[in-house]
């Protein structure tokens, strides 16, 4: 016979091609929904919750039973009768349940006072029954409380984990499971053993599932003696549409002072179930020590494209410079280098070439840092020249001197400052510069409270390597 319950479950999961499959329906609880496994060896039918053939509950009640899975059971196949009013409460249809559970089951509701009968029939002979009285002073359903992990009004990504935490107590006996309902379709994603008089039950979804469709979870806990509770209902937080960002277009190489820009295109690859506020923020970042420089706000729906244009003014540097730029969204980032080009234009061939010679690094912090430098001149004419020592990553001008070179002529230039007595060894650039060229070199400078260093003084620290403050 075949898998009803299976068969809506699968149009429920993947009711739209290209979009719902992969959030409603993929990942969850241990990467999908599977089926549990009940061996079915019952030659006749079975009571297995509640076992007792005789219950009395309070007015109100609603209640679930369960027989033990007989030989060839599919879901669908047991024809319950007798008293009670199916559904509502918050339960799933029955179908559902017994395709999460693996087991013949239904949920019914007792308003009135006084004998009701719940009956389950299996092919021609087959058949069991319960007696249900309904009494004020009958057993009381359990309390439950549900909670999201992020909650309500909070915003995450598709690709983020929303987790479900409930907090069960029985008033009258001790628990027995508690079942996971998705609220829109009343699907059964799980079903959790519980025990004693208060448990708790984790349900994870990653990714979030039906709540990047805005549908709500249900929890729902169930007593040894098939009492159900109110159902605890939850919305979870809001399911951030995701945007593709990809840089498309800039006007780069530009003068050094004038204004880089650049073109992002920002796709809604969210889904035609996404249904949460489509609005981010996107961020403008430049250089290697990465500063937000500019910002834009945009709101695409699905499956639209928009492109937004990102602008900097660029510094007055003398040389040529290349720098990274980045666009960054919530979920997802681009990149470029760009070029901008120096004021003076200075490139192999200007008439002064600087070559950094040696430092005294590494040294103690405190000390006084040495950088020997060679300034020559290269061109057929005289020149004089400004040659400034720059430290740092926010470069400061430490100390000067000035050169004049016949044609041809070379000289040795000598600069230095006294380094700041720091605790933290750092690692930071040193730039001589003498406007129509320059050279760099990172030194590092030994914290005072640096245990492992060995203090060393000497000249000739003529390697290149990557520098950051530590």
């Amino acid at each position: 016979m075949p898998d009803r319950a299976f068969g809506r479950r699968a149009i429920l999961e993947g009711v739209a091609i290209g979009g719902v499959g992969s959030l409603l329906g993929a990942g969850g609880v241990a990467g999908g929904i599977e089926r549990r496994t009940r061996r079915a060896t019952a030659s006749a039918l079975e009571r297995r919750h509640p076992v007792a053939s005789e219950l009395t509950v309070a007015p109100g009640s609603t209640m679930l039973f369960e027989l033990e899975a007989p030989v060839g059971f599919e879901p669908g196949d047991v024809e319950w009768g007798g008293d009670g009013e199916t559904g509502g409460g918050g339960t799933p249809l029955a179908t559902d349940y017994e395709y999460a559970a693996g087991v013949p089951a239904t949920f019914r509701t007792f308003s009135s006072t006084g004998t009701h009968r719940v009956t389950a029939i299996y092919g021609a002979n087959e058949s069991t029954a319960w007696t249900v009285r309904v009494d004020p002073d009958g057993t009381r359903s359990p309390e439950i409380d549900l909670r999201s992990e992020p909650g309500d009004g909070e915003r995450v990504g598709v690709d983020d984990p929303v987790t479900f935490t409930a907090e069960s107590s029985a008033r009258d006996g001790t628990l027995e499971r508690l079942v996971w309902v998705e609220g829109q379709n009343m699907t059964v994603p799980d079903v959790t053993d519980l025990e004693g008089d208060t448990d708790s039950a984790t349900l994870v979804r990653e990714p979030p599932g039906w709540t990047s469709a805005g549908y709500p979870t249900i929890a729902l806990a169930i007593s040894e003696t098939g009492v159900v509770s109110d159902a605890a209902r939850v919305d979870g937080p809001e399911i951030r549409p995701p945007l593709e960002v990809r840089i498309v277009e800039t006007n780069d190489p530009v003068p050094a002072g004038e204004t880089l820009e650049v073109v992002a295109e920002v796709e809604n690859v969210g889904g035609i179930m996404m249904v949460g506020d489509p609005t981010q923020e996107l961020e403008f970042v430049v250089g290697e020590d990465p500063e937000v420089v500019d910002a834009r706000t945009v709101a695409v729906d699905w499956p639209e494209t928009e492109r937004v244009t990102f602008a900097f003014e660029t510094y007055p540097v003398e040389r040529d410079d290349r720098f990274p730029v980045r666009v960054v969204g919530a979920d997802d980032a681009d990149d470029r280098t760009v070029e901008v080009t120096g004021r003076d234009g200075a490139g192999p061939g200007s008439d002064v070439d600087v070559t950094i010679l040696e430092t005294n690094a590494p040294l103690e912090a405190g000390e006084r840092l040495e950088v020997v430098a060679e300034v020559a001149n290269a061109g057929a004419e005289p020149v004089s020249r400004a040659v400034a020592l720059v430290v740092g990553h926010d470069p400061e001008t430490v100390d000067s001197a000035t050169v004049a070179l016949e044609a041809g002529e070379r000289e040795t230039v000598r600069l230095g400052f006294r380094t700041y007595p720091a605790a933290r060894t750092t690692e930071f650039p040193v730039v001589v510069d003498a406007g129509d060229d320059s050279d760099e070199r990172s030194v590092r400078v030994r914290g005072t409270v640096d245990e492992q260093h060995r203090p060393s003084h000497r000249l000739g620290d003529t390697g290149r390597v990557s520098w950051h403050f530590t």
